[in-house]
């Protein structure tokens, strides 16, 4: 329903002046206050062209890069490394510390992770810059609102972390995050350790951006793109092209929290409900992509920020372990993301979190200590002649660490050695007649 209002002229004309009057002022404060819009550069590269005229940037893109997203407080305004600082820095890898040809502790050799260096390649895209964040130049991701803070806030209290070391007990399904529910990674994505390639490929009026680890997005281009309106994790993306850079826009996605884990740039705890995404694809030379990636949210952050990550094409390289080279450099190549952690982590993360939180509540008896000299609590003291008598020669050696397997061949058998002697063996409450013989 409309309404009508009366002004006498002489009234009107004053309240619109005083009008004019703030807004000035308020505008003229933000201009003074607000630093300037980051630019992403022009390029001045010419990529060959489609059979219909787009610019061609289809392929296999790598990311991979020892550059952080954030600068690290003590380096300041240091925005970059001199070479030789690059070369006393250790090269790309993936996941943990090795496992072999290291010289370890036996606290760090006790703590064995997932991967090793076996399942990343051992370089990266050259990048000497110290954080991948352009802007703010402090490479910094901005304040929070103080709105978004208290959010955040309240929303860490009752999902707590689900990152490896973080000692939270997750009860239910929705506190991990959507990687390791194998729904989604975050876009945009951040550097992963492996399986974060992109491929992109083109059709007349479609660009579709398939991660190597589950996102495919698919997105219209040109002035006739339209937002489909839909939320969900990937976000509704349209595209155009300014000269030779694709030029993405992306909003409406969930109003929730991904949760961060892997691959995220988007803090835990904070939603992208309201953000709007724009990502330049900038090709600086025939294997070189910069990828520009600006966040926006008002109600989130302090102004926008943007971060850029060089992106390469089919790059060669050299896979190896803890620093011995496997096999010959080679192309890198796209394999299935076959995600299993939905399967099979959440359910057994889940039990054990629930049990503890029982045993608290409910303590029981412990029973009757079992006899020490029936379990691997008998070979504390014993040297390495000993074990090696009793057990033959170990399967495989790493420092202080000897390697033997259960007689059914299930687990794995670690006997550590302190001044030549058995300090501990994992796990810890094996039977002596359950560490199998290697007839050696």
């Amino acid at each position: 329903m409309r309404h009508r209002m009366l002004f006498s002229s002489g009234r009107l004309l004053a309240a619109v002046g005083m009008t004019i009057s703030l807004v000035g002022s308020a505008a003229a404060g933000q201009t003074a206050s607000a630093p300037a819009p980051f630019k992403i550069p022009t390029p001045t590269y010419t990529p060959a062209k489609t059979p219909w005229g787009d610019p061609d940037i289809q392929g296999v893109w790598d990311n991979h890069s020892t550059v952080p997203l954030e600068r690290p407080a003590r380096l300041g305004d240091k925005k970059t490394y001199t070479d030789a600082e690059l070369a006393n820095m250790r090269g790309f890898r993936a996941g943990s510390a090795g496992r072999t040809n290291t010289a370890s502790s036996i606290d760090q050799l006790d703590r064995v992770r997932a991967y090793d260096d076996f399942w990343g390649q051992a370089e990266g895209v050259k990048d000497n810059r110290t954080a991948q964040i352009e802007d703010p130049a402090n490479g910094r991701i901005p304040p929070l609102t103080p709105a978004a803070k208290k959010a955040q806030e309240e929303y860490l209290a009752t999902h707590p972390s689900t990152d490896e070391g973080s000692g939270g007990d997750v009860t239910h399904w929705d506190g991990f995050d959507t990687r390791t529910r194998c729904i989604a990674i975050q876009v945009p994505a951040g550097v992963m350790s492996y399986n974060s390639a992109s491929y992109i490929m083109q059709s007349p009026g479609w660009v579709m951006i398939a991660l190597e680890r589950l996102n495919t997005r698919t997105i219209p281009i040109g002035p006739n793109a339209k937002h489909h309106g839909i939320r969900n994790w990937l976000g509704d993306s349209i595209g155009h092209w300014e000269g030779n850079t694709l030029v993405v826009e992306t909003i409406n996605f969930l109003d929730r929290p991904s949760q961060g884990g892997g691959g995220s740039v988007v803090p835990n705890g904070i939603s992208q409900g309201n953000v709007k995404l724009v990502e330049h694809f900038v090709p600086v030379g025939p294997k070189r992509l910069e990828y520009y990636a600006t966040l926006e949210d008002a109600n989130t952050w302090t102004q926008p920020w943007t971060f850029m990550q060089p992106w390469e094409k089919d790059p060669i390289y050299q896979y190896d372990q803890d620093g011995g080279k496997i096999g010959d450099p080679e192309p890198y190549q796209l394999f299935e993301y076959a995600c299993h952690e939905g399967n099979r982590s959440i359910g057994v993360n889940l039990k054990s979190a629930n049990d503890r939180i029982r045993a608290a509540k409910n303590p029981v008896v412990a029973p009757a200590a079992a006899d020490k000299s029936t379990t691997v609590a008998a070979l504390m003291g014993l040297s390495e002649a000993d074990i090696r008598a009793k057990y033959g020669a170990p399967l495989a050696t790493n420092g202080p660490r000897w390697q033997y397997s259960t007689t059914d061949g299930v687990f794995v058998v670690f006997v550590f050695f302190e001044n030549g002697k058995v300090v501990r063996v994992r796990p810890d409450n094996l039977a002596l007649d359950e560490i199998a013989k290697t007839g050696k």
